[in-house]
């Protein structure tokens, strides 16, 4: 089973984001803020890291530069949860590779979907 850390400071959409995965056969860990995420990250090392950009404590933009500059997970594929298409930032480091956005609200076969492209079966 792939694990998928979820890294979201509205617990509503952190909860049923959860659900929407777990349903398809996802493990996930859930971190409220992207302080705590990144620690995750570091000990549980998931096979993917979904991420909202605005956050207390570290922001998503943060969390993926820490991410990118951490040996041990800068190769986990990260996808942006965002709740504005205005929130899009241009990524301009190299070694980030492709970065893949998703826009609240969403549909949970768009989720899935960008999801499966990262984890395929």
């Amino acid at each position: 089973m792939k694990t998928i850390l979820l890294i979201e400071d509205n617990e509503m959409i952190r909860d049923n984001t959860t659900e929407i995965l777990e349903l398809s056969n996802y493990h996930v860990l859930s971190a409220d803020n992207g302080k705590t995420g990144l620690e995750m990250a570091v000990k549980k090392h998931p096979d993917l890291i979904i991420c909202d950009i605005m956050m207390p404590e570290m922001n998503g933009l943060e969390v993926l530069k820490n991410k990118l500059n951490t040996k041990l997970i800068n190769e986990i594929p990260f996808i942006f949860l965002t709740a504005r298409a205005d929130e899009l930032i241009k990524i301009d480091d190299k070694n980030a590779g492709p970065i893949e956005y998703i826009t609240k609200p969403y549909k949970g076969e768009d989720l899935l979907r960008i999801v499966a492209k990262y984890l395929p079966d």
